[in-house]
């Protein structure tokens, strides 16, 4: 994720806001909150941690991000299928996956987009009608 985001940086393509971590690799969600702005048009966080295994409280971020109108995508690749995720429960509007954490080929990717998150992600005026 961070490579990407420095990626569209660089190009010019995007203005990035990175937060910072407690002692246990945890994201504050009032730290989200407080960092959105009216330019933000994505929340872009890992589930769950691969090195320290901090487990994010993606369903708090969710209702942030749906309370903003902003699009929430969740890199779920250290998540799925370890522990219980729920889309809809935890307001995940985009969520990443790799194949080979859930012994298939490695390589292979998803990105699950629910009907309600597609309609988001794909609409360019969602954020003048933020609810």
């Amino acid at each position: 994720m961070l490579d990407s985001c420095r990626a569209l940086e660089r190009a010019g393509k995007a203005t990035v806001t990175y937060l910072t971590v407690d002692k246990y690799g945890m994201v504050d969600p009032d730290a989200v909150r407080n960092a959105i702005t009216d330019k933000t048009v994505l929340i872009s966080i890992m589930y769950a941690n691969n090195e320290v295994g901090t487990i994010h409280p993606i369903r708090e971020i969710g209702r942030i991000a749906k309370e903003r109108g902003i699009i929430f995508h969740c890199d779920g690749v250290q998540a799925i299928g370890k522990i219980p995720v729920d889309v809809e429960r935890d307001g995940i509007d985009l969520l990443a996956m790799s194949g080979h954490k859930l012994y298939g080929p490695k390589g292979v990717g998803a990105l699950y987009v629910p009907s309600q998150g597609a309609a988001r992600a794909a609409d360019s005026d969602y954020r003048r009608r933020r609810p």
